[in-house]
């Protein structure tokens, strides 16, 4: 009988784990771009004016300073993570190509 009732305690606390949900928080990373800030830039700009625009971007490559990289993630707590991203390439100082899934919309 105590046997019985050990095992079964031990069972419903391993179990209890899959019948209640542990908050899992929603996690941003990286630069928050709206629509809105993407549709102002195009090509010809000079770098402080995408900077005005955009910020400073998360990730800088050290040996190539005519790039410009924007990266954010989203990641719910429960649910499928969604990176946006945005490359920018500079010739003599003008930006020249933008590349990235946040700007392909906007591209006609």
């Amino acid at each position: 009988m105590r046997t019985t009732t050990l095992l079964l305690s031990l069972m419903l606390s391993l179990s209890s784990c899959s019948f209640f949900h542990v908050h899992k928080m929603d996690v941003e990373q990286g630069n928050y771009l709206s629509d809105t800030m993407v549709a102002r830039i195009h090509e010809g700009m000079s770098m402080e004016q995408v900077k005005e625009i955009l910020g400073q971007p998360v990730l800088s490559n050290m040996f190539d300073k005519n790039r410009q990289d924007y990266v954010y993630t989203f990641k719910p707590g429960y649910g499928v993570e969604r990176v946006k991203y945005l490359t920018l390439i500079f010739r003599d100082g003008r930006l020249n190509e933008i590349h990235g899934n946040m700007y392909s919309q906007f591209i006609k």
